[in-house]
């Protein structure tokens, strides 16, 4: 019930505002008709805006004819109307022209024009609504579709594809088309602004309507056997990177195993005398050794140093001999293993 009576009230307010507006006399200030709903002065109108028809003149303010604001129409040139699925008329002369405007405007207003940022020095024609009829444009025949004189089709809208044509937007179709040979016209459906001049801007193709079932299957039999080729790239390229991430792995291992676990047997021996005697002198030190525990650090210092150094030498002064009879071969792994005198083993990958 309150929002009916919040409807009725407001439906009241209007009807009595619009009631005033029509019986209230004429405004006397010349400020007052620059937005006014009714009336209209010629000297407020817009570089777009007319008279037509230019009457009747309701009065007068200081000197100035007085116009319903009926009477004021909106004019543009032929290529805005275009866009609007209209053209003008054989034989219309412009009810207005422009000069044409050096500075640059943007595609978002609405009295701007893309082709008034041309460097064209001719003036700027102007058409009314009365001058125009809808669009005529020539029936696509024979497969062929009709195009202007940039070998395009301007698709301002739906009303300004030929007839007999549609509109296609999905990727690559133009490459779909000209790989099936069917005429085709690129697609032009705006303009955009860039460092102070506009570029036109291009959205898909335009077709004989009787294309249009055999390019959308097409592109999709393409975008399927696309998805299938990118998918298998992708799968081989998975395969690559695991294959070279467990090489790595298994390369590391076999370096590990063979660097860590290759010292000489006469040096590993050397080493276990040498723990077994500090042992054993460990023992024999518990039975009444008369030695400090200071000395017998000392004593242990002196036999790493000696282990050290004797099996530094043994390694600086021992050269390696690989004789053909101690060899062995893994047919599993593929690994030759050649091996010294003096234990020392080294394996070699066979390829």
């Amino acid at each position: 019930m309150n929002d009916s009576f919040v409807l009725t009230r407001s439906s009241l307010e209007d009807i009595e505002l619009e009631t005033r507006a029509l019986t209230e006399p004429l405004p006397t200030n010349q400020l007052a008709y620059k937005a006014h709903p009714l009336y209209a002065l010629e000297r407020w109108l817009t570089k777009y805006q007319v008279l037509h028809p230019k009457g009747p003149i309701l009065g007068f303010c200081k000197g100035y004819h007085v116009y319903p604001r009926t009477c004021v129409q909106t004019v543009k040139t032929k290529e805005r109307w275009l866009r609007e699925g209209l053209q003008v008329k054989a034989n219309e002369l412009p009810v207005k022209e422009l000069k044409p405007s050096m500075k640059t405007q943007k595609l978002q207003d609405f009295e701007a024009d893309d082709y008034e940022c041309t460097d064209s020095k001719e003036n700027i024609k102007l058409y009314g609504s009365w001058q125009l009829e809808p669009l005529n444009l020539p029936h696509a025949m024979n497969g062929i579709v009709p195009k202007n004189e940039r070998g395009q089709v301007d698709v301002w809208s739906e009303k300004c594809l030929p007839p007999g044509t549609v509109h296609l937007r999905f990727p690559r179709a133009f490459s779909v088309a000209k790989r099936l040979e069917i005429d085709y016209a690129p697609a032009m459906v705006g303009f955009e602004f860039k460092n102070g001049r506009s570029y036109p801007v291009f959205d898909g193709i335009v077709v004989c309507a009787e294309f249009k079932d055999v390019l959308l299957e097409a592109f999709a039999e393409e975008e399927q056997r696309r998805q299938a080729e990118e998918k298998r790239r992708d799968e081989t390229e998975a395969l690559r990177r695991w294959y070279q991430l467990i090489s790595s792995i298994v390369t590391r291992q076999r370096l590990k195993n063979r660097y860590n676990n290759g010292l000489p047997s006469e040096i590993l021996t050397e080493v276990q005398h040498v723990n077994d005697k500090e042992s054993n002198a460990t023992v024999s030190d518990s039975y009444g050794n008369n030695e400090t525990p200071q000395n017998q650090q000392l004593n242990t210092s002196d036999n790493n140093l000696d282990l050290k150094a004797s099996i530094s030498t043994h390694t600086k002064e021992h050269e390696h001999v690989f004789l053909k009879e101690y060899e062995s071969f893994d047919e599993e792994t593929s690994l030759l293993t050649k091996r010294c005198q003096c234990g020392f083993s080294v394996q070699v990958e066979e390829l």
